[in-house]
């Protein structure tokens, strides 16, 4: 499977040559020296000199050296004198360590280092232990109940805020287990199988919620004053990585969280409920996506695009270089005017997608300049864990670099974010609650409340801007979740922008009198 995305381990080094010089137990000083030395140069205790080998080069002709020993080899030489030098290691440690030996932790140890020596982030080795978590990641598939939900880190906890104590449901995915036993968005899990929250991080809270299909999990649920058990039967749950609606009668919005196996499924069914609805325009919201499965990527933008240059991938070996070529069945009549949202989290598969459609002048870009990713990654299992691996780079059907530049955007628009100057404001406004007290005295969510709450608090020095912002978040809060709109037309900058850009697109049409055209405007 070809992986583009941001994830990354951190690797366990392990000292194991440090251990050699403490546990020598047989011989004088000058015995265990010379059998060290002869231990890292994979040599025989010996007095006669090794003459050195002559320099040899790989049939591209680069040329391979090492500092350990005295000949020059090739790459694969090397690694065959390391693994007998390092097995002859272990083997010493393993006979004279005077403590049990953790062989499985020594094994993840020993991988994690040699991944991370590569010096590559997108390089790495997932051990067993991290292994289930890591198949769900890539395949959007768990055994579970169907949530999203936040814990505060148990450090950062506030004994008198009980949100920052328990686990707080964000979003409940619809048919799910937990959308069945009519868990809510804002409900508190304060209890996983009789287990205490309190003291658990975020991923301990998931590991006990997440279990083979068919087994059960009770939770215990503070609901405002209310608190009650309820017990769910786990299933297995896709992750949603899609969301769409109408923004109005001929506008849909379609928001891509990543790319995974399961997105192209759920993408091309979101097309065709658009389409059926009467989407003549479309803004695809790609911003703080990761990236994910190229070949569902491409897949993706084929439904977009016909007979077109798609991506352009460049391996170690130049026989295996690749050119991604669209077909000729598109899924998005060629008329649905397309606008995508990008910002600075937009990355990997997520650019790829985004250099398609700009590049082939299928949709116009908006926001700011994408992450600059444009290393592929292979993803394998491998024993019991897995590796990913950068493998090849790759480029937009216009040859632009993307890897550490980035896909800069048609129709550049800043995000909205709190100034240095105003942070004391903003943090003074947001500790005293002052939209929670505002929206308590106007509970109606209207353009002329927040407009107010805004003017009410202009001399704070916050732009009115962001203080709109700020009371929107406070209103939509408190609306159930079905009801809060996937998108912010009005107060998000490059949600606005696009739409705007939608609203006035120009396009050309044939009429049916031959040798002439008619321009026909949106607005």
């Amino acid at each position: 499977m070809y992986i583009c995305g941001m994830k990354k381990t951190t690797a366990v080094l392990i000292l194991l040559f440090a251990l050699v010089a403490f546990i020598f137990a047989n011989g004088t000083p000058e015995e265990q020296q010379l059998f060290f030395q002869n231990l890292m140069n994979n040599t025989q205790p010996q007095s006669q000199t090794q003459s050195a080998a002559p320099t040899r080069s790989n049939s591209s002709g680069v040329t391979f050296s090492s500092t350990r020993g005295t000949s020059y080899s090739t790459g694969s030489e090397i690694i065959s004198r390391d693994m007998a030098t390092l097995e002859r290691l272990y083997q010493y440690v393993n006979q004279n360590f005077l403590y049990d030996i953790d062989y499985d932790a020594v094994y993840d140890a020993m991988a994690n280092a040699l991944f991370e020596a590569l010096g590559d982030k997108y390089t790495y080795y997932v051990t067993a232990d991290e292994s289930d978590d890591y198949a769900e990641e890539v395949s959007g598939t768990y055994g579970g109940l169907g949530i999203y939900f936040s814990k505060t880190y148990v450090d950062y906890q506030d004994i008198d805020d009980e949100s920052t104590l328990y686990a707080v449901i964000t979003q409940v995915f619809p048919g799910t287990p937990a959308a069945k036993g009519g868990l809510k968005a804002g409900d508190y899990i304060i209890e996983i199988d009789g287990q205490s929250v309190v003291d658990m991080e975020a991923n301990d809270c998931a590991h006990l919620m997440k279990g083979d299909v068919g087994t059960s999990v009770e939770l215990t649920i503070k609901r405002k004053e209310t608190v009650f058990k309820i017990s769910l039967v786990r299933e297995k749950i896709t992750v949603p990585t899609v969301e769409y609606s109408m923004l109005d009668d001929t506008t849909a919005y379609l928001r891509i969280l990543e790319f995974s196996s399961s997105t192209t499924q759920s993408i091309g069914e979101a097309l065709t409920d658009l389409a059926n609805q009467g989407m003549e325009k479309l803004m695809i919201d790609l911003r703080d996506n990761p990236g994910g499965d190229v070949d569902a990527t491409l897949e993706i933008a084929n439904m977009f695009v016909k007979s077109s240059k798609l991506l352009s991938v460049s391996y170690k070996d130049p026989s295996r270089n690749v050119t991604y070529v669209a077909t000729d069945r598109l899924l998005v009549d060629e008329d649905v005017e397309v606008a995508i949202l990008v910002n600075g989290g937009t990355a990997s598969s997520a650019e790829i997608f985004t250099a398609a459609l700009k590049d082939t002048g299928r949709a116009s870009v908006f926001g700011t300049t994408t992450y600059g990713k444009g290393v592929m990654q292979v993803i394998s299992s491998f024993g019991t864990g897995y590796t990913s691996v950068t493998t090849a780079n790759f480029v937009g059907p216009a040859g632009d670099t993307i890897h550490g530049v980035g896909v800069e955007p048609d129709h550049p628009v800043d995000e909205l974010y709190v100034e240095d100057d105003e942070l004391d404001a903003y943090t003074e406004l947001i500790e005293n609650n002052a939209a929670a007290a505002f929206v308590d005295a106007h509970p109606e969510f209207t353009d002329m409340n927040v407009d107010a709450f805004a003017a009410q608090y202009a001399s704070t020095g916050i732009r009115a801007e962001v203080l709109r912002v700020v009371v929107r978040n406070e209103y939509l809060s408190r609306m159930d979740a079905d009801e809060v709109p996937l998108a912010d037309v009005v107060y998000d900058p490059i949600a606005k922008a696009a739409y705007e850009f939608l609203q006035s697109y120009e396009n050309e049409v044939e009429n049916d009198t031959p040798g002439t055209s008619v321009r026909v405007v949106n607005f």
